[in-house]
Formats: C-alpha cells, structure tokens, sequence
C-alpha cells in the first residue's frame, strides 16, 4: 500500500487538538484513507513536512449553485425577488459551454479556500459530473427542475421539468456506488414547483432511494405566498405531499417554525445554513441555535456567488458562529468548535458523505493544510487551534488539499485544473452574457 504522511504544528481532530501533528493516509489507488492521526510519530519517512502549518479536515458546503460563478456581482443591491428575477432573466442566456467553465471557476475557487465536498442545484449531466471527477471533488448533484414542461435553461439543454427526473435517476443508477458522486433530485422550491410535481419527485425519491435537494422558507415572501396559495407554511405544504418521507436536503430554512423544526427534527431532514447569503440578500437569520437544540442534520453553505460574491466556507464558519450570538446577545449560544464540526463532519454526513469530514483513522483522507505564520496568527500554538479556525483564518491561507488521498493543491498550484485558462474563459463567457443582458 503506497501511503502520504504529513506532519504540521497543529492538526483539529474530533478529541480536539494535536500539537506536533502527524497525519497518514493511502493513495487514491488503495482507497485513500487515513491510516494514522495522532502525534509525530520517531522517524520514518516524511512526505511533507509542513512548519507553520496546521491540518484540519476539508470543509463542506453544504448548498451552492457552482456554474453562477459567472454572474457574481448580479443586482447586488436589490431584494430577494427583485435579485431572482434579474438572475433568472441571466441565466436565460447560458449555454452548455458557459455551465462548464461556470462549475470549473467555482471548483477552482472552492479548492483553493479549502473546500472538499459540496451539495449543488442547477443542470447538471455526465459531462459536468465527469469534470467533478476529474478535478478530484466530492460532490451531491441535484438536477434542478421546476415544473413537468418548464424548460429551466433553454440555452443549455431541452430537458423541462419531466425529463429532468428522468435523467435524474438515469445518472444516479450511471454513479451508484461512486464514492465522490451523489445524485439527486432538484426540485427549485415550492413556489417554483406546483404540488403534483413535488408529490411525484416525493413518491420517485422513496421508491428509488435517491435523495432531495430543495430550498424552503428562504424568505418571508416566500412564506407568505405559499400561505396564500395553500393555506399552509412551505414546510408544511412540503410534508402533505410526502416529501419528507425521502431523504431530503433543505436549504435555508431562514422562516421555520418551531413545528416545522419538529418535523425535520423527526424525519431526518438534513438542513443548510447558508448565513451570508442570508443576510446580503436581507432574508434574515435562520435560527441556527434552535435547530441545534432540536437536534437537526445541519450543514454550513454558501449559496451562489450571485447571492454571497464568494465560495470562501471560512467566512461562513465565522459568521456563523458571530451572528447568532449578537443576535441572541449571548456569546456562549454558538461555539467556534460547533460550527467547525458542521463545517466539516456533520456537513459531510448531511450531503451523503459520512466517512468524511474528520481526521480520525478509517475516514476518508479529506484534508487541508493551512498557512499559521501570518500577522493574525501570530503566538499561535495548539492551545489556540479552534479559536484561529473558527474566527481568524481565511481561504487564503489554505495552502494544500488532499481528497481522498489524492494531492488537488500545492502551494498556490491547482495540480487538477488549469486555473488560469478557467479564468480566463470565465471572464469572457461573464462578459458575453452581461453584453446579451443589455448590460
């Protein structure tokens, strides 16, 4: 067995910190997982000696939408509906071509901010998964669909809502049993998706144990519309068409209620907290301490760029952790190492993913190594690991990732993808589609 061993300062584990840390794994080849975490062991040989650095698991996004890297900084200003339009009227002019390079920036960005796995909604088919592959990813792809003859990217596929469950079952049978490929169903949302639809994606989703990625009560608009068209909170108008009797992923959930959290509390419902977003787009705060109370599958996400600008997990974990103490003027209501914990371990397990997201032997060797000898690290030792993680480290700091045993960043060097060449065919396909927008 060909196996990687790393040593840094410091490595996060789930009994806590490890000074002097040594972390061994084996090659993608021999199922890259980690065979050693614990402190530096005498001798033996060394891969990468990493001074000034420390290992944590690879980060988790738990919703993201990766090929609207290309409309980053879209009606930045606006409010949610306002925002969806103007993205929507965009996204009418993407093609097949610009969903690739869209889903390989984010990819590019996602890795070198230290992301390993991620939860997606948009179009999705073979070629796009296979990009994931290749560039050594985890990821759970949900097919995004709205109704039975709505086509939902005109400009890239023909696929209306029917087709769009098909292919999703056809690809999920193609990946089964693909350890960094998770096919599901993506119905948009319940004000997008008229209820028969969402009954049959529901009763699909049981019989052929393929999992749901939807959004819910992202906004106070939302709610109040679903209210209005069937007397009912969209979780609850979700539960009376069976969807939560399958394995579901809810985004947001910034406007549940206390029964609805019950609910998903008793079903299993994985849920992601998406808290920049959130707030850029003025949708609020999702209760985050109250989910936790009851017990819930939480994930920690970003959305798209178009709604939060950057992929980087790292300003997540920190907002996520500062935002709901201000909001609930209680500093101990969310800790630095809870929210590390859903970035990475409860995420992993929430979009399909349970041996990875920590650093413990028999996992998965999804791994990160981050830069400690800057200016907010400064006096840095092991004592102080959590703290640094959860409120002082960025993306940028991130200097090598690991999936599955494989080597994806090295220094500053993409060894997966060429990132120069995405960024520039990004650039070019963003301004093509603003010129096509009228600006």
């Amino acid at each position: 067995m060909t196996e990687t061993v790393l040593r840094a300062d410091a490595m996060l584990t789930p009994e806590g910190p490890i000074a002097d840390a040594e972390l061994a794994f084996a090659s993608e080849a021999d199922g890259g997982r980690i065979t050693y975490a614990g402190p530096a062991r005498a001798g033996g040989r060394v891969d990468h000696e990493l001074p000034g650095h420390v290992l944590m698991p690879g980060l988790v996004n738990g919703h993201t939408h990766s090929a609207m890297t290309l409309l980053r900084g879209a009606s930045d200003d606006d409010g949610f509906m306002p925002w969806l339009a103007a993205v929507q009227g965009l996204e009418q002019h993407l093609t097949a071509e610009d969903v690739a390079v869209g889903l390989q920036l984010a990819m590019v960005e996602m890795i070198e901010t230290g992301t390993t796995a991620f939860a997606d909604m948009y179009h999705w088919d073979a070629q796009l998964i296979e990009l994931v592959r290749s560039a050594g990813m985890r990821a759970m792809v949900a097919l995004a669909s709205f109704a039975p003859d709505s086509v939902g990217f005109p400009g890239v596929s023909p696929w209306n809502g029917a087709e769009v469950t098909d292919r999703t079952e056809e690809l999920a049978e193609r990946y089964a049993g693909d350890p960094r490929i998770r096919v599901a169903y993506g119905p948009h949302a319940p004000y997008t998706c008229p209820p028969e639809f969402l009954r049959g994606i529901a009763e699909r989703a049981r019989a052929n144990g393929i999992p749901i990625h939807t959004h819910v009560s992202e906004s106070a608009a939302e709610v109040a519309q679903i209210r209005e068209r069937y007397g009912a909170t969209p979780a609850d108008h979700l539960d009376a068409l069976g969807l939560f009797e399958a394995d579901v992923l809810a985004a947001h959930c910034v406007h549940l209620t206390e029964g609805e959290i019950a609910l998903f509390a008793r079903t299993g419902t994985a849920v992601s907290h998406n808290p920049v977003s959130n707030l850029k787009l003025g949708n609020g705060i999702a209760p985050l301490p109250d989910w936790q109370a009851a017990g819930l599958r939480v994930s920690l996400g970003t959305d798209s760029v178009a709604s939060n600008n950057t992929l980087d997990l790292f300003e997540e974990i920190k907002t996520g952790a500062i935002l709901h103490r201000g909001a609930r003027q209680d500093a101990a209501i969310v800790r630095a190492a809870d929210v590390l914990d859903i970035a990475t371990r409860r995420g992993a397990e929430a979009i399909g993913f349970p041996d990875a997201g920590a650093l413990e032997v028999g996992r998965l060797a999804d791994v990160i190594a981050l830069d400690v000898t800057g200016s907010s690290a400064a006096g840095f030792d092991a004592t102080t690991l959590v703290s640094h993680l959860g409120f002082a480290a960025t993306g940028a700091d991130v200097r090598h990732v690991f999936v599955g045993g494989r080597h994806l960043y090295a220094d500053g060097e993409h060894l997966t993808l060429d990132a120069g060449e995405i960024r520039t065919r990004a650039a070019a396909a963003t301004s093509r589609l603003r010129e096509a927008a009228g600006g």
